[in-house]
């Protein structure tokens, strides 16, 4: 277990040489490097005034933590923290950045704040809310040991499928419980002496052959590096014959958006903002709000806000500008990470028919008298309208800003099937339970089956058949949990340094250990997806519709989340062949992502447009939309939405997963 930490700081660049160097480091030094998102170099300051005897600030720490990428560094810096049980606002307020790596991290800093003597009231939400994360089985292991000492129905009944990783990694958490306890000249202790360093093109790279005189100069130009940059004293970037400083300030006009999403924060930073291009600009915007680095994105909206169509050639409509729809989406964040101040302020900027999406929820902030009336007013609005997206949208409001309230307007929109997608509308009536504490698995579930099967003729056969699909389902949720934490242990194993590879030949085979493991459980799960198919199948001679209910909370925790639900098959054959069109925000689309993922859209593309017919057998048609919308998956992770008609495929957008919902919500409004 020492090893495994000692390895991770070196991960983190952290040294005791450099925490001797930062020894009796100032708060305005930390304050420093965390005003430039240096979250690596801020944790060395911190260690370094630790190690000087200076107590760090509960709230500086709190800072630094959401920006570190290792367990090890976060139980090192929950050990100098004197004041954890204040760190339970950090998890509160979603401070981390929603990504399935930093799940584990806050589970980390929840146990610490446990530990501490947080509130139980305030533990449980946050408990309830990560065990439907994906992360590592230690992460699993300290959440399991938590909703153990809670004598509470509710929590064990949502805890229940990590339950067993509490006793099967005891050894685990007895190890956390010591690093957390270390003192500060044990921390220093774990550290390596020295860590061998050398910059290109702005990222760490470790165990690198220094370049030879005679070898290509690293910066591109295709000179020898004796004839470029040997006696420079700077640093290459990415483009050929200009320096890293250049690459960041005058010459950030080449930048593309692929350097913006390789980028560190850090780095990030101290780019010319003025001189981006419009698409690596709104790149760096949206990496500073998933980071939740706000200072920083406002400052790119007001770039943003000065980009005018002539200069850029985009958004001419000024309902649809860049900066409101990344203003809409910044406040979205601020309120889901409970800043609502600072939401307001941007709201009032915001165009009339982009800042009524929060109305409601700002009225309920400022108390019941106000609350109430936005609400008569909303649901009046919604009782009178035909339009069942209205009801979607209040229900939606409602279960952010009062969960109670939320729970029952999303039954109603069950109960009247005024719904776009069923089962993602009652994943978050499940998120509201647990913001709740109330038992998980709503009764609606139970609605919507009633109200989706007809009779069935073979009820005890079709009973049966849905319990044994539950089992199977659940087998293959645990298996898909133990393969998830697997896969994170392999891939930390082979991104190891060199270095300390060489250090450390005892470990060298433990990656085709866990390969070897990692194969079978993918087997593994591959015959526990098979027999679920099967039993669906079976199901379905049974009853005329499959299954709905695996166990909503066991479909929250699967590793892929579909949203096939979300709109119906369509005819794949006798599909001709069609001039594909690009709207505006496809172009940019296209633009902003990586190189790799516009290759794969544009084949995608071709594909649909010479109307093969296998293209077109995954293709859905959204609901509810004025005009038909189509989607199509382009890799796991982006959909594409376009339209099919008059001998042109018309594509509107790309987008990711997570934004569907959201985008298929502005089109239906006609945004």
């Amino acid at each position: 277990m020492e090893e495994a930490r000692n390895r991770a700081l070196v991960g983190e660049c952290i040294s005791r040489a450099s925490v001797e160097a930062a020894r009796g480091a100032t708060a305005g030094e930390i304050e420093q490097a965390l005003d430039v998102c240096d979250y690596e170099r801020a944790a060395t300051l911190a260690f370094g005034r630790a190690r000087g005897g200076e107590r760090v600030p509960v709230e500086v720490l709190a800072r630094i933590l959401p920006g570190i990428e290792l367990p090890e560094i976060t139980f090192a810096l929950l050990a100098i923290t004197q004041e954890r049980v204040k760190l339970l606002d950090l998890v509160e307020h979603r401070r981390f950045p929603q990504t399935k790596e930093s799940a584990e991290l806050e589970a980390i800093v929840l146990y610490a704040a446990w530990r501490a003597g947080a509130d139980q009231a305030r533990i449980i939400p946050e408990l309830r809310r990560l065990s439907a994360r994906v992360m590592s089985m230690q992460g699993y292991a300290l959440l399991a040991t938590i909703a153990q000492s809670i004598d509470d129905p509710n929590v064990a009944a949502a805890t229940k499928p990590i339950a067993g990783f509490a006793k099967e990694h005891a050894k685990q958490i007895a190890d956390d419980d010591k690093a957390l306890a270390a003192s500060i000249e044990q921390v220093i202790a774990s550290l390596p002496a020295e860590v061998e360093l050398s910059k290109a093109a702005g990222f760490t790279v470790r165990a690198t052959r220094q370049v030879g005189r005679n070898d290509p100069c690293p910066c591109g130009s295709g000179l020898k590096f004796k004839k470029c940059c040997a006696d420079k004293q700077v640093s290459p970037s990415p483009i050929p014959g200009l320096s890293y400083e250049e690459f960041l300030g005058a010459g950030a006009t080449q930048m593309t958006i692929e350097h913006v999403q390789e980028l560190p924060l850090r780095e990030l930073v101290r780019v010319d903002l003025a001189r981006l291009r419009h698409a690596p600009l709104r790149g760096v915007c949206r990496r500073f709000i998933e980071a939740h680095e706000w200072r920083h994105a406002e400052r790119t909206l007001d770039e943003l806000a000065q980009r005018t169509e002539d200069e850029s050639g985009d958004y001419a409509d000024p309902s649809v500008r860049a900066e409101d729809d990344f203003r809409h989406e910044l406040v979205t964040y601020l309120l889901e990470c409970k800043e609502l101040a600072r939401a307001r302020e941007h709201i009032a900027r915001l165009p009339a028919e982009l800042a009524k999406d929060f109305e409601l929820e700002l009225a309920i902030a400022d108390g019941p008298e106000p609350a109430w009336r936005a609400l008569v007013a909303h649901a009046r609005q919604c009782a009178g309208s035909a339009n069942k997206i209205d009801d979607v949208d209040l229900a939606y409001s409602l279960l952010r800003a009062e969960p109670a309230l939320g729970i029952y307007f999303a039954r109603a929109c069950i109960g009247a099937m005024h719904i776009d997608s069923a089962d993602t509308m009652l994943d978050a009536v499940e998120e509201a339970r647990d913001t709740l504490n109330v038992l998980p698995e709503d009764p609606a579930w139970a609605v919507l089956d009633a109200i989706m099967e007809k009779e069935s003729e073979q009820p005890e056969e079709s009973a049966k058949l849905r319990e044994s699909l539950h089992e199977s389902s659940a087998r293959v949720d645990q298996l898909e949990r133990m393969l998830a934490a697997m896969r994170v242990e392999l891939e930390a194993a082979r991104t190891r340094p060199i270095a300390e590879l060489m250090r450390a030949p005892q470990d060298r085979d433990r990656a085709a250990q866990l390969e070897g493991k990692v194969q079978e459980l993918e087997a593994l799960v591959r015959e526990g997806n098979a027999e679920r198919r099967d039993l669906r199948k079976q199901l379905q001679h049974a009853t005329p519709i499959e299954a709905r209910r695996e166990g909503p909370r066991a479909r929250r925790l699967t590793l892929v989340e579909t949203d096939d639900d979300i709109g119906d098959d369509v005819e794949s054959a006798g599909r001709g062949v069609v001039i594909p069109r690009f709207e505006r925000r496809a172009t940019d689309a296209l633009a902003d992502v990586p190189a790799a993922v516009a290759a794969e859209a544009m084949r995608t593309i071709g594909t649909l447009a010479a109307g093969d017919i296998a293209a077109w057998r995954g293709v859905k048609q959204a609901k509810d939309m004025t005009r038909p919308l189509l989607m199509a998956r382009v890799g796991i992770h982006h959909r594409l939405l376009f339209r099919a008609g008059d001998g042109a495929l018309e594509v509107v957008d790309l987008i990711t997963r997570e934004q569907l919902l959201t985008t298929l919500k502005r089109l239906r409004a006609g945004r």
